[in-house]
């Protein structure tokens, strides 16, 4: 009778360890998650709430496949009550094509505004009521996790919409010394007094009608000081929340931050120490004239204008204020790994491709025997524009649709008895074609 309580005994001991190990595995698994494939990890985990947070932080973070030692991180921070846009931003392929570029982390925090109230925003964007310490126990927990210790060190680029805006601005204030670059889109707060933030390249924008248009003035208080900042003003209106919303205005944000970066990211991957921005070659811009001029032939008040690292971003700069928008003059890429399927009198075509790091993707041209067949046809709507394509994005620059659709496309009238070759190009949003894909041949049924 003992032998039989004993073995119950230990029954009972081994369920309820096996039911707290599952318990253990299942919080762990609801804590963390990473997503991967060749393309890259998607990593997602809750940090706990720290100061006069309302909720625990998450941490969305997309690492590309092959990155090597991580350059940078590249943070996309949403506005007040628009958590909900974090995740959305590890399916934007035009963004993950800017961390591919630069062996980054695409990094989107979620900090959550309370009830929907944007009154109570204040609780996450000012970095000193807790998400400064959430968002650097956030770095260290990804290096850990994504196995890149270097994530920890490496420098910063800023991205933040609305409330997003003010907490980056106010993060450059903080920790000068890790932001390489930053974009303020509808609000902020004055750093002009830190004398190192000066040094760090900062686009303020606002739409035409913002309701949030501080951002002239604190860029004009770090222009006076010789800030090397940008102002910029979207002059598109469809809605009455035109004003405070991104629209296109990555067209010139991610130009911005590519040229900021590669002034001063490390030459040497991993490591933490910025180099000063080049101003060799630096334009400024009058705001009211909207005209641009290199810095040293710059007729006007210099302490008063626009400053841009380069030409091309000083005349990219010109067409935004006029149109909201930036003609890209360079295609896209080509696409590539394209391969076929046939069977009956269908044959279907998979393919990869790479965003135009400027202009994205719109859609793509599918040619039989060296004529074009069909471009491809996307319906996804946006809150803001009525144009359609490939991938577009919404009024807090979130991507749309999610994820993109699958690259693919079938012709369904194939006489098998007949050659026919295939290829696709990729245009982009400036309408721009890139050249074709390698060929795939169909020859007697057989895919060659």
């Amino acid at each position: 009778m003992k032998t039989r309580k004993t073995y119950l005994k230990y029954i009972v001991v081994s369920v309820t360890v096996c039911l707290c190990l599952a318990l253990v595995s299942f919080i762990f698994a609801k804590q963390f998650k990473a997503d991967g494939n060749e393309d890259g990890t998607i990593y997602q985990f809750a940090i706990a709430k720290k100061g006069i947070m309302i909720d625990n932080a998450t941490c969305y973070a997309y690492i590309p496949g092959d990155v090597g030692t991580i350059r940078t991180v590249i943070v996309h921070l949403h506005g007040c009550t628009r958590e909900g846009d974090a995740w959305q931003m590890m399916f934007d392929e035009q963004w993950k094509e800017l961390a591919k570029k630069w062996h980054a982390v695409l990094l989107a925090p979620k900090f959550i505004t309370g009830a929907g109230n944007a009154k109570t925003c204040i609780n996450w964007y000012n970095p000193d009521n807790g998400t400064n310490e959430a968002f650097l126990e956030m770095l260290d927990k990804l290096a850990i996790k994504a196995n890149h210790p270097e994530i920890k060190t490496v420098p910063w680029a800023l991205w933040g919409h609305s409330g997003g805006s003010i907490w980056v601005t106010s993060m450059t204030g903080k920790h000068p010394e890790r932001v390489a670059v930053t974009v303020a889109q509808a609000c902020g707060v004055d750093i002009a007094d830190v004398p190192a933030a000066l040094k760090v390249p900062i686009l303020h924008h606002n739409g035409i009608q913002d309701l949030c248009y501080n951002n002239a003035t604190l860029f004009a208080n770090g222009r006076k000081k010789g800030a090397l900042w940008a102002h910029a003003v979207n002059p598109v209106v469809e809605s009455a929340m035109d004003g405070h919303q991104v629209h296109d205005m990555r067209f010139l944000a991610i130009p911005w931050i590519d040229a900021c970066l590669a002034m001063r990211l490390p030459a040497k991957a991993g490591n933490a120490n910025l180099r000063d921005m080049d101003v060799t070659n630096a334009w400024l811009g009058d705001t009211a004239k909207r005209t641009v001029a290199p810095a040293a032939s710059f007729k006007g008040d210099k302490l008063a204008a626009c400053w841009f690292p380069d030409k091309e971003l000083a005349e990219k700069w010109v067409e935004y204020m006029a149109t909201g928008n930036v003609t890209d003059k360079t295609p896209p890429p080509a696409p590539h790994d394209l391969v076929a399927n046939f069977w009956g009198t269908n044959l279907m075509l998979k393919w990869h491709a790479s965003p135009d790091l400027e202009s994205g993707i719109k859609t793509f041209i599918i040619y039989r025997d060296g004529v074009e067949l069909t471009t491809l046809t996307y319906r996804t709507k946006t809150t803001f524009s009525k144009l359609t394509g490939y991938q577009r994005w919404n009024d807090g620059d979130q991507p749309a649709p999610i994820p993109a659709p699958e690259l693919t496309f079938t012709d369904n009238k194939v006489d098998d008895k007949v050659t026919h070759t295939y290829q696709v190009s990729t245009v982009n949003w400036s309408y721009l074609a890139s050249e074709k894909s390698k060929p795939v041949t169909l020859e007697n049924g057989k895919i060659k």
